[in-house]
């Protein structure tokens, strides 16, 4: 039985992408939050949606909660108005407002490599506001998609722990 440490260290992204089900979302900075909200709900598996530019290189990551918190702000602003509570909340609350492209939304560009281990993922998947994350080539060009939870899944699967979800492990049917 593989241990979750050497899956966690050795196993590349490339190896846990073949196993991934789902398809990147991909937004140039420059599109309207109109049409990032599309694409995102024509891909309801990604959480994070890659924006690139117009050589489709990326240039920053966008959190599909960031968003729709941004559309719920701009329809029903009273539900986050309460919420303030001092300088830099109202500074926030502004730039949100005016937010109309994906590049106004956007977060730096995070992502992984096809050669790149499934711990280097764990890492950057450890911040609070990242659940996924684009796969870039040497060239910067997404290339795949990686998700927090079926990452997850995949290393469950190959330790063989699936009983602590609730599954059957292959002896078990």
């Amino acid at each position: 039985m593989r241990t979750p440490e050497s899956i966690t260290q050795r196993t590349t992204i490339g190896e846990a992408d073949a196993l991934l089900e789902i398809e990147s979302i991909t937004v140039r900075a420059d599109d309207d939050l109109q049409h990032v909200a599309e694409a995102a709900g024509a891909h309801p598996g990604a959480r994070v949606i890659a924006v690139v530019d117009h050589e489709e290189r990326l240039v920053g990551i966008l959190p599909v909660q960031r968003l729709v918190d941004n559309i719920y702000l701009k329809i029903v602003p009273e539900e986050f108005l309460g919420a303030i509570t001092d300088v830099e909340q109202t500074l926030a609350y502004a730039r949100n407002m005016g937010a109309r492209t994906a590049g106004d939304l956007m977060l730096e560009p995070l992502s992984v490599r096809m050669e790149d281990t499934v711990r280097d993922a764990f890492a950057l998947l450890h911040r609070p506001d990242i659940s996924g994350l684009p796969i870039t080539d040497d060239e910067r060009r997404v290339v795949g998609y990686i998700d927090q939870l079926e990452l997850l899944l995949v290393w469950v699967r190959a330790c063989g722990l699936e009983t602590l979800l609730g599954g059957q492990t292959e002896g078990d049917a």
